[in-house]
């Protein structure tokens, strides 16, 4: 891991910019999820038209896929730091404790919002928390149960894959990391071709071969394994960053495709009796899954790889800002819609409130985080002064044993 004549050691400050931009990004997508029609969420006051669905479709193809290629990088450097059996712990830690929280404290905010609007929580909040964590009854019986009976990861889904994607990874990384396999990976990122291929073959076999969850998993663990394998040549960069003003046309014309795609042949359902306009629409949106991560990775590498003490600022609360923000976004959406006040009457003006008001409370939440070190290890963060929690042997064997419980579930 340290032949620098091919990899990459030094720090990619452009991954800082990266994950800002994906959780704000993903912020504002939720934010819209709520009020689009027709598109399933956990809590629904859609507009009247879906005019909205065109701006969704700016960053839906490609919006987790920027979160798995920055975390697969992220962890490629990790494996160049740790033994296997210290990765493997503290990546435990890192991810399981805060899923672990999240699970049991942040999520069911969701759900009693859920069931509210769904009628099917006929007591007030306090009684939904004691009737959550103490009395269940028959309340919870068809919601369904991502870990244990009530506790579903819902948003969460991210960090319970990335735990299990990553510990694979970790596994088999000495095969990976091997003189071989550095100089295959070498050889296909300095080639804008075999770079393509390697993205577009195995997603479009995923998005034409498999259906539900399993599409969003594999494609997960595809895009995480080809920034851990790529991530850290030098090659692969400057092969992007070569060919950026190709890339970004690329992606600003699939782009549109996928727009006039959308109103010609999806809206109107062309493409359920069609083949042929249902496989050039399929292609088209995997060319949006793709394409935009490319111009994304070329740009912030020549444009963005240098430190900004703001980005630097933001970085650590973006985990924190993740296990929150849905949360967050979902309780302002149900305070909104049953708020008496006349401006809030219509789903329109709800909507802009919501673009304002969950950001600000997402903000103020981190800040209270951050001034704790119990709650920064909670929500993924280091201790104040960027001290690692997971230093301390005793830390890292009490949140194995706290998470032993949900490892066992998750495998």
């Amino acid at each position: 891991m340290i032949n620098t004549t091919t990899l990459n050691t030094s720090r990619l400050h452009c991954l800082d910019w990266l994950r800002v931009i994906a959780i704000g990004v993903l912020l504002l997508y939720h934010v819209g999820m709520i009020y689009v029609p027709d598109w399933g969420y956990h809590y629904k006051n859609p507009l009247t038209n879906d005019a909205i669905k065109s701006f969704m479709l700016l960053t839906s193809p490609w919006r987790m896929g920027l979160l798995w290629i920055v975390s697969g990088v992220a962890l490629a450097y990790m494996c160049g730091s740790y033994t296997m059996i210290k990765l493997v712990i503290k990546r435990t830690n890192q991810i399981l404790l805060p899923l672990l929280i999240g699970v049991l404290f942040i999520v069911p905010l969701q759900l009693f919002a859920q069931m509210k609007q769904a009628n099917d929580m006929p007591l007030s909040f306090i009684g939904f928390v004691q009737a959550f964590f103490i009395q269940p009854q028959q309340y919870f019986v068809n919601y369904s149960s991502g870990i244990w009976p009530r506790f579903d990861v819902n948003h969460l889904w991210f960090l319970r894959s990335l735990w299990r994607f990553s510990i694979i990874l970790i596994l088999v990384s000495p095969i990976l990391n091997s003189k071989v396999a550095q100089k295959i990976a070498h050889w296909l990122a300095s080639r804008l071709s075999c770079v393509l291929l390697l993205f577009f073959v195995p997603i479009s076999l995923i998005e034409w071969l498999m259906e539900g969850e399993l599409v969003r998993e594999v494609y997960g663990f595809t895009l995480l394994f080809l920034g851990f394998f790529l991530g850290l040549h030098t090659a692969f960069w400057r092969t992007l960053t070569k060919h950026a003003w190709l890339l970004s046309m690329l992606c600003l014309m699939a782009m549109t495709a996928l727009q006039i795609g959308f109103i010609e042949i999806w809206k109107p359902g062309l493409n359920q009796t069609n083949e042929i306009l249902n496989l050039l629409i399929k292609c088209i949106y995997v060319s949006n899954k793709i394409l935009p991560l490319f111009a994304i990775l070329a740009l912030s590498y020549r444009y963005l790889n240098r430190p900004n003490k703001i980005v630097t600022l933001l970085n650590p609360f973006v985990f924190p800002l993740y296990i929150l923000h849905q949360s967050v976004i979902i309780i302002v959406a149900y305070m909104a819609s049953n708020s008496s006040f006349i401006f809030l009457k219509a789903p329109e003006y709800q909507l802009w409130f919501s673009l304002v008001v969950s950001p600000l409370i997402c903000g103020l939440l981190v800040m209270v985080i951050a001034n704790f070190n119990a709650l920064r290890m909670c929500f993924g963060m280091r201790f104040k002064n960027n001290i690692d929690p997971y230093k301390s042997c005793q830390v890292s064997l009490l949140v194995w044993v706290i998470c032993t419980p949900m490892i066992f579930r998750l495998i």
